[in-house]
């Protein structure tokens, strides 16, 4: 049986080489902008740090939905499922590597943000400067630290329940489908589709409405709330899992490439 290393590097090869091109698509999209900026005559301190953030949200968007969609496929692939291997095994093997190629995605958005904070250090230095004179923010480098990481662990626990649920829908449609007439088939993808998409939105306005509090109030007595509810996403993460690799080993079936 193919051991879960193994299978790590094959299920990362395609979502390395998938982050990798959505991140010079990006690239491209950040010189056209400071481009347009500096014909228009805008350019600033600000421009590269303000074209990075401009986009950075819809690269995380596109960038979970490229991921998902190799993982997805990696489960009804005769060219995966064809590889010897538990189900379990496949599947925390399936999932490990979309986390970590999500959180390299992070890395590499990190960088480019580090660069446009190099770019723009005496401007944003400045202005924290006078924010800390008029508002008397007490806070320690600690505190930043802890928000940060607990930031990261939200956005890692929210992009882990996200994959699980979208691949126990995918499962779960492919199982049903195995024994519904064609017209049963559209009713039950459709009504799935619909909860998808609930609960996508669901999560999405819970992760941004953690994120904004967070970051605005920068109250480390508020981070520590948030622990419960990363909790509660990962055990539910840990249900969906256990339901999709039964659904794997008794209904789902492969399709040829």
């Amino acid at each position: 049986m193919t051991n879960f290393g193994k299978l790590f590097k094959v299920f990362n090869r395609s979502k390395f080489s998938a982050v990798n091109q959505l991140m010079l698509i990006e690239l491209a999209a950040i010189a056209v902008s400071l481009v347009w900026t500096l014909v228009s005559g805008n350019m600033s301190q600000m421009s590269f740090m303000g074209a990075v953030s401009g986009w950075s949200g819809l690269v995380y968007i596109i960038g979970f939905f490229l991921i998902a969609r190799q993982a997805e496929l990696a489960f009804t692939r005769d060219t995966y499922r064809l590889i010897p291997a538990k189900n379990v095994t496949f599947y925390t093997a399936n999932l490990a590597s979309s986390l970590v190629m999500f959180l390299y995605l992070i890395l590499l958005q990190l960088g480019l943000h580090l660069v446009g904070i190099a770019v723009a250090w005496r401007k944003i230095s400045s202005e924290l400067g006078m924010m800390t004179m008029n508002h008397h923010m007490n806070i320690s480098g600690g505190d930043i630290a802890q928000i940060a990481l607990t930031v990261t662990l939200l956005v890692l626990t929210v992009f882990i329940l996200a994959l699980t649920t979208v691949t126990l829908i995918h499962l779960t449609v492919s199982a049903t489908n195995n024994f519904l007439p064609a017209a049963g088939k559209r009713v039950v993808d459709a009504i799935l589709y619909i909860v998808v998409i609930l609960i996508v939105m669901r999560v999405g306005v819970f992760l941004f409405d953690q994120i904004n509090q967070v970051m605005t109030t920068l109250n480390v007595q508020g981070v520590t709330n948030m622990v419960i509810p990363l909790i509660g996403m990962l055990v539910v993460a840990a249900l969906e899992s256990l339901i999709s690799v039964f659904l794997m080993k008794r209904w789902v079936e492969t399709v040829a490439n």
